[in-house]
């Protein structure tokens, strides 16, 4: 039931998406954590000048960690329940992608959050020698194993509305350009560059619509143990609304390369899946 290809093409979608969009991941997590900065690139700038350039990348091995999990546990679950649930010749439409998407992220969530709180507690550290160890000996020390977990009600808050949304704008703006374009028959012969710009639409759609659950969820995971609500009470308390939108300008500059970045390395690993699986002995992703 479960499909090699859909988790390969999975994660290196997850590669092409971290390596994009990581630095606006840091400055989106540290505005969301402090409130020292006045925007994006006041703290990219602020953050080079103290920290050096490495600090834009603070986090790589366990972003690149917990997007690969997430992405191949997301796109092999998403597969997954279209064949229970539709049979595999069936045509899925918009809202049945969005589900799909939706429910595929309640698996993804909950294994990428260990690897999320390490992220978080590495990318809102202004200690520039602070170490992926170290991280998890304080996570250890300070709340055990549980410390791992922290942040997941507010992780699934964010990933379900997340991914239905992000699944089905997606599916909305290639079936669209789609039917614009008539020389094509589906999302599958879409110009690289097509394909790109609907992921980072569909992207930046997803993360306006659930940023404040994500907010919550970096203050629970760099908060040493606070709960859901005791985190929602303290960011309207301190900022009020506005500081559920903290880091939001971060996340749409960062969604939009990376989630692009994301569907193009899915959709070109599918297309040389099947050209492989065809035996063409010429492959191009146009």
């Amino acid at each position: 039931m479960l499909d090699i290809k859909e988790t390969t093409s999975g994660g290196v979608g997850a590669v092409c998406l971290v390596y994009t969009g990581l630095p606006f991941d840091v400055a989106k997590v540290r505005l969301q954590t402090s409130s020292e900065y006045r925007g994006v690139m006041h703290c990219l700038v602020k953050s080079v000048h103290n920290e050096g350039a490495r600090s834009l990348w603070k986090g790589a091995a366990p972003a690149l960690a917990s997007a690969i999990i997430e992405n191949s546990v997301l796109f092999t679950a998403q597969g997954a329940l279209r064949r229970i649930v539709f049979g595999s010749n069936h045509k899925t439409s918009l809202i049945d992608e969005a589900m799909l998407g939706g429910a595929a992220a309640i698996f993804s969530a909950t294994a990428i959050t260990p690897a999320e709180v390490i992220k978080c507690r590495l990318q809102s550290s202004h200690t520039a020698s602070s170490n992926v160890f170290a991280c998890i000996r304080g996570i250890l020390a300070q709340n055990g194993l549980a410390g791992f977990m922290a942040g997941l009600p507010a992780v699934l808050l964010r990933d379900i509305p997340f991914s239905f949304c992000f699944f089905g704008a997606y599916e909305l703006y290639t079936s669209t350009l789609v039917r614009w374009l008539e020389d094509h028959s589906s999302k599958r012969d879409l110009h690289p560059l097509a394909v790109l710009t609907c992921g980072g639409a569909a992207g930046a759609t997803g993360w306006s619509l659930v940023f404040p659950a994500d907010v919550v969820k970096s203050y629970m995971q760099v908060g040493n143990g606070v709960g859901f609500r005791q985190a929602f009470d303290n960011i309207r308390k301190a900022q009020g609304l506005r500081g559920f939108y903290r880091g939001w300008s971060a996340a749409v500059l960062r969604s939009f390369p990376a989630n692009g970045a994301l569907f193009l390395g899915v959709e070109m690993t599918h297309r040389l899946f099947a050209a492989v699986e065809n035996g063409e002995t010429e492959w191009s992703v146009v």
